[in-house]
């Protein structure tokens, strides 16, 4: 493969995992600063990608179109689902379920995209795996009052594979930059129709807050996904979601440094096993990256 989609995918993962960072300072109900990311980051492309995607779709088919609307509404539904789980489970659970989103990236890759399932695929699942339950192992409690968290968890996964899936047909018949705005605007109307139904404040915040939603524009949305969005083209989606377990290794890395400055980081700490699954989980997604590497780029 071309190093260009592996540093995509490690650019990406690094960015988006300031995002549990970002939507704690921000402190915004969880679909209004959805709304807000999408919504600016497409404000951002609209003067360079307009005419791209025009041009794109006129030259997409009906049901590619098609497509195309779905994959915007399921991005959107997918950054709203995720914020909205933590409010009805535990970090922990959250964690723990994001390891299933590979999984359903290598079944969902094999039967509608012809992605074949390899060793290494299963390899770096499994060592991942094995990291993630060990990095919140002493937190995690089975709660039957976290069910529908653990649910939203699950939909949240399912919505950001199928819209990978779907953007894996689709980007070699878009440009990349008609695809961004397609999709940041889509899934941004979506999130904005599910924020002004539930009554969710978006403005009247204080400077800070600002900051922090300018912060969450730039680098986990128009950074972060955007290198995903690219990388779709060259790789089975399996290795998309793979990388993104390891956000919350480094999530927890850049709470830690932040805890002497912010009182909601204060209790962030990295326990000695912590650590190990943290690597382990690490180590996971290095055996994905190095596979996907040696892989020569092939589009959908």
């Amino acid at each position: 493969m071309r190093a260009a989609p592996v540093a995509a995918l490690i650019t990406g993962v690094l960015a988006i995992a300031t995002a549990p960072v970002v939507i704690l300072l921000a402190g915004i109900e969880p679909f209004a600063l959805a709304a807000w990311r999408l919504l600016s980051v497409t404000a951002v492309l609209s003067l360079l990608a307009g005419p791209a995607l025009v041009r794109d779709l006129k030259g997409l088919t009906g049901p590619e179109r098609l497509r195309l609307l779905v994959s915007g509404l399921l991005y959107g539904s997918h950054f709203g689902l995720f914020n909205l789980a933590f409010f009805h489970t535990s970090k922990e659970s959250v964690v723990v379920l994001l390891g299933v989103q590979p999984l359903m990236a290598a079944v969902i890759g094999a039967i509608w995209l012809g992605e074949r399932i390899t060793r290494g695929m299963v390899l770096a699942s499994l060592a991942a795996m094995a990291g993630l339950l060990m990095f919140v192992w002493h937190d995690y409690t089975f709660d039957v009052h976290h069910l529908v968290g653990d649910a939203l968890t699950l939909a949240a996964c399912l919505t950001i594979v199928i819209s990978y899936s779907i953007g894996r047909r689709l980007r070699p018949r878009m440009s990349l930059k008609g695809y961004l705005l397609a999709l940041y605007l889509l899934g941004g109307l979506t999130c904005l129709s599910v924020a002004l139904v539930l009554g969710s404040p978006l403005g009247g915040f204080d400077r800070q807050t600002w900051f922090w939603i300018g912060v969450a524009v730039l680098l986990p949305t128009l950074i972060g996904h955007s290198m995903f969005h690219y990388v779709v083209k060259y790789v089975p989606i399996f290795y998309v979601n793979l990388v993104v377990l390891g956000e919350p290794i480094l999530s927890l890395l850049i709470m830690i440094g932040l805890r002497d400055h912010y009182s909601v980081f204060r209790t962030s700490t990295l326990t000695p096993v912590q650590l190990t699954g943290g690597l382990l989980l690490l180590g996971g997604v290095a055996i994905g990256l190095l596979a996907a590497g040696r892989n020569k780029p092939v589009e959908a």
